[in-house]
């Protein structure tokens, strides 16, 4: 694997952190760090644009015959505000 060094500044506390969490899963710290940035999603580059997560759920409600979003949110809100 091609790796390149990387200088990062952070607090010697969260040195000691990181290199204690490393020590305790068996790891290299730069292992904890770039395991960490791999996890990170990319940006949402515009409104259209979802995350795998949110595609999968596109669809999986349907509102009730008649309604709509703001006639969810209304009821909700009175049901939440005057105890109905």
């Amino acid at each position: 694997m091609n790796v390149a060094k990387l200088t990062l500044s952070v607090s010697p506390v969260l040195v000691k952190k990181g290199k204690r969490i490393a020590k305790k899963r068996s790891r290299s710290l730069s292992a904890l760090v770039s395991n960490f940035l791999e996890s990170l999603e990319e940006p949402v580059n515009s409104l259209t644009e979802f995350t795998p997560q949110i595609e999968q759920m596109c669809g999986a409600y349907r509102l009730p015959e008649g309604k709509n979003e703001d006639d969810i949110r209304f009821n909700s809100l009175i049901k939440k505000h005057l105890h109905v």
